[in-house]
């Protein structure tokens, strides 16, 4: 810092110190803002402000971003009103092995969606996300479909007795497939035979 850049405050207006003050964590929060919108632009691979917007407005981070291809899994762990105990450890272990650390703020907005369930709009908007980031990076949605039956097995069949998948969180996983395009769909019938 150059010598004479600090400021006892005696040589500015002291009626203007709680405008400078202001005006200070303005320019410190936008800066912030700018930081956390780079780091955010990075983890998804793309600069796009309405992509990148879209994701501000779900929620996620430059951190917490590492889950958003999570959330159909959300979609089928809720398709029967409730998160089981078994869907749960299922998708909290999927966390664990992509090394995501139980207490960052990823695993952390996934533990909050599996306690309260998310509304209709946010598990379709972040569903959306999810297609349009796929198409863009060019990944393969098709492992998603079999991470949904993953959890869908782990709770048993009908009321979770049996095994298999409830019809109900079947035709959830098709609607997933569905959205995410045909290596997702391709995934989907070879798997379930429909």
């Amino acid at each position: 810092m150059a010598e004479g850049s600090e400021s006892d405050g005696g040589h500015f207006a002291p009626e203007t110190a709680r405008q400078r003050e202001e005006l200070r964590g303005r320019v410190d929060g936008a800066a912030e803002r700018l930081a956390a919108r780079r780091a955010l632009s990075t983890a998804v691979g793309s600069s796009d402000r309405d992509l990148l917007d879209r994701v501000e407005q779900l929620g996620f981070t430059g951190d917490s971003v590492r889950v958003v291809d999570l959330l159909p899994l959300l979609h089928v762990a809720w398709v029967d009103g409730r998160v089981h105990g078994k869907e749960r450890d299922a998708i909290l272990e999927i966390l664990d092995r992509r090394g995501i650390a139980r207490d960052s703020e990823a695993c952390l907005l996934v533990e909050a969606l599996l306690e309260r369930r998310p509304s209709e709009t946010y598990l379709a908007e972040s569903l959306a996300l999810i297609a349009d980031l796929s198409r863009r990076d060019g990944s393969d949605p098709a492992d998603l479909v079999d991470l949904c039956a993953r959890v869908a097995e782990v709770s048993g069949g009908l009321f979770g007795f049996g095994a298999g998948t409830s019809e109900a969180e079947e035709g959830v996983i098709r609607s997933i497939a569905e959205a995410l395009g045909p290596q997702a769909m391709a995934r989907f019938q070879a798997r379930f035979g429909a």
